[in-house]
């Protein structure tokens, strides 16, 4: 072989090599960018794993670290598809190690505010927003408009999970000014999607339904099918909330059809849920439980976990609509399995919630009250979460703004260094030449001013940013008594809820009992209005009215019927919402013998007027009515409990319910008190009444009559 055909042959070859490593990497990105992504979506996460290791495998061939841990965050996302956040966890770690390593700040970014979404879908917000602060930063210092924006969106959504209303809809509207500077029509779209999801879960669903209205129409806009599809779905559920069934139905089908023409099973399964609380607003249970069911063993041989927790929930509600107590707590066990394997406490306090009502129908006091008990110890663990995650959230964003300051002052430190550096250099240059020292004297000295006046406005610039903060903090305090206002207020009639009531029962009961005790040992005069009058009211057939009008028209019947009780009693006493159609009101420090007319005054007011159903529809409810009196024996120092109270005065209120309704009747003096409640409940107050043991208050002309057991 000729010299000239050997350094052919060479160029050749290594042409040939050029364009096979070159081909190689086109492949690698290729599938990165488009085959994972694609295999992803359509739903088919064997292909999506199957392409992201063979990607993986490309990069550990040609040793390109940046591209193994591109390949280590596609697999996170195919694992967070499946919802297997553990091992999506352990695969960014991966990803963020090497994007440390190789000082990769844009993607170890990216990889950070992916971990922060892996731990939102786990509903553990704390290390979620803490992730996506640590992707803030990183994106602030590279001035990425796109990223922050986005950022800030996450930001809010995370706020919202964690109850911080207020301040995730500061961080939307900070993502929504963003995206119209970039002129991002799909970002524009997907946070005012997120601010309608804030209005419907705070209950404003007149505002909701607008804002998802605009949603769509910028997501028609773009042509986004994915996004069509979501905007379809929370419509659908905002209609069908507000009634509209017709549109309800219109707007689901279409969600539908487009989850289907896309290939997302996943969303198509979360728009079934929909559907099927489209069908059960609409009274067609059957329909929704059959959805429901196909819903449930998807999800199961998906491992849609969070959705199979909702499918349940939903199916037990159906069952309850259908009386079928039994199906429901099936229902409802695997539900909170479930719900604790993905430490979702939320929903299993929801959960229990059902579980009383299930109980109730099959009349297991027993049972239902241990639920009750389990429900009541899950809502007070989530409230001390919602604290500590307000005031690490507050720690948190209280430290990216110092850390913000800090960026700021070391620019301007590292701006007065190079000042000085600058002094310093005329200075050694002085010697050169004594033609230019009065010039140089006269320079330095205007250096000098200027130096005061740089660090005059410095001095200026820290106090503003300290205002700011100090206003900042103060905005944050409000929204946090603001929050705790909302958790102790129920949202529907205004009143207080059950956890006000059981947080602020036990300080008046304990005054009482100390006035009582005075007397008793000789301190102070018997007293007076030193009484407790607790009454739990009950609508009358309020499940017809919702079966024959609808939850709304019930839903305006609740409201009326607070405004009316708070026109029978005064602003100090204590008017709760106890539970659906239940309420408590606890006439505070009188005497116990003004309680036969307040519970009279409390019956025909409800009776007199007719409630306003909506539409022009008016229709006449009355109430049973139950309360007891506090202390029960005035003569001894009897120490019962809240839950003995409650006890007794929903044991007259269904003697009420029993002897006729439109009735009250109460315990005003117990002269022993009971030492089991549930004994009491079916068997001992007949009896200690006919011994007169119990001095009783009722609305019937002859108390005889009353029945105290269902016949």
């Amino acid at each position: 072989m000729s010299p000239v055909v050997g350094r052919f042959v060479v160029i050749l070859l290594v042409s040939l090599l050029s364009q096979s490593i070159c081909l190689a990497q086109n492949t690698l990105g290729l599938v990165t960018t488009k085959n994972i992504q694609e295999a992803r979506q359509q739903g088919d996460l064997d292909l999506a794993d199957k392409l992201a290791e063979q990607y993986l495998q490309s990069a550990l061939e040609q040793g390109n670290r940046t591209e193994q841990g591109r390949a280590w965050m596609a697999m996170a996302a195919n694992a967070m598809e499946r919802n297997t956040y553990p091992l999506a966890q352990e695969r960014l770690q991966q990803a963020l190690a090497i994007f440390q390593e190789q000082g990769e700040r844009k993607l170890l970014a990216d990889a950070y505010r992916q971990m922060g979404r892996s731990y939102r879908y786990q509903s553990n917000y704390q290390p979620a927003l803490d992730y996506v602060y640590l992707a803030m930063q990183i994106y602030q210092q590279l001035q990425d408009k796109a990223a922050i924006s986005d950022a800030h969106s996450n930001i809010g959504v995370i706020l919202e999970k964690m109850g911080q209303y207020q301040e995730a809809i500061l961080a939307h509207q900070k993502a929504l000014e963003l995206f119209h500077e970039l002129n991002d029509a799909e970002g524009i779209a997907t946070t005012i999607f997120n601010l309608g999801d804030i209005h419907r879960v705070l209950g404003d669903h007149q505002t909701a339904l607008d804002y998802f209205q605009d949603a769509l129409r910028r997501d028609l806009e773009a042509g986004t099918p994915k996004e069509i599809a979501y905007s379809h779905n929370k419509l659908a559920y905002q209609y069908s909330t507000l009634g509209n069934f017709e549109l309800a139905r219109e707007h689901i089908e279409k969600a539908i059809r487009l989850f289907e023409q896309i290939q997302a099973p996943r969303d198509l399964d979360w728009a079934m849920t929909t559907l099927a609380r489209l069908e059960l607003e609409s009274g067609n249970l059957s329909s929704a439980r059959q959805i429901l069911e196909g819903v449930i063993q998807r999800a199961r041989e998906n491992l849609y976990l969070s959705l199979l927790v909702d499918a349940y929930r939903m199916a037990a509600e159906v069952a309850l609509k259908q009386e079928d107590s039994a199906g429901a707590l099936t229902y409802i066990d695997a539900g909170v399995i479930q719900a604790r394997e993905n430490v979702e406490r939320h929903d299993e306090a929801l959960l229990e919630s059902l579980r009383v009502q299930a109980h109730l129908q099959q009349d297991a006091m027993k049972e239902a009250f241990q639920a009750l008990e389990r429900q009541k110890q899950l809502d007070d663990a989530l409230l001390d979460e919602k604290r500590m995650s307000t005031i690490a959230t507050v720690q948190a964003q209280t430290e990216n703004i110092r850390r913000e300051q800090q960026i700021e002052l070391l620019k301007k430190e590292q701006a007065l260094q190079q000042a000085k550096l600058e002094q310093q250099r005329l200075s050694r240059n002085l010697w050169i030449t004594g033609l230019l020292a009065c010039f140089i004297i006269l320079f330095m000295f205007y250096k000098r001013i200027s130096q005061r006046r740089l660090n005059a406005n410095l001095t200026r610039e820290v106090a503003r940013q300290t205002d700011q903060l100090q206003k900042q903090n103060a905005e944050l305090e409000r929204a946090y008594l603001k929050m705790e206002a909302i958790s102790l207020t129920d949202k529907l009639t205004g009143l207080n809820n059950r956890r006000f009531l059981e947080s602020h029962i036990e300080a008046d009961m304990e005054h009482c009992r100390r006035l009582y005790q005075d007397w008793h040992t000789g301190k102070a005069e018997r007293p007076h209005n030193a009484d407790l009058v607790v009454f739990l009211l009950d609508m009358d057939n309020f499940k017809g009215l919702n079966d024959q009008h609808g939850h709304l028209a019930g839903d305006a019947v609740l409201k009326q019927l607070s405004q009316r009780m708070e026109q029978v009693f005064r602003h100090s006493d204590f008017l709760v919402r106890w539970g659906g159609e239940e309420f408590v009101a606890v006439a505070r420090f009188i005497s116990r013998s003004d309680a036969r007319q307040l519970a009279e005054r409390l019956r025909q007011t409800i009776q007199d007027g007719p409630f306003a159903l909506g539409n022009g529809q008016t229709q006449q409810q009355t109430a049973s009515i139950g309360y007891v009196c506090y202390p029960l024996d005035v003569e001894t120092d009897g120490r019962a409990t809240w839950q003995t109270l409650m006890g007794l005065a929903d044991t007259c209120l269904y003697a009420a319910k029993q002897s006729g309704r439109n009735q009250w009747i109460g315990i005003e003096s117990l002269r022993q008190e009971p030492g089991n409640l549930q004994t009491l409940q079916t068997q001992s107050l007949p009896q200690w009444y006919a011994q007169g043991r119990v001095e009783l208050g009722c609305s019937l002309t002859d108390p005889e009559q009353i029945q105290w057991s269902n016949p």
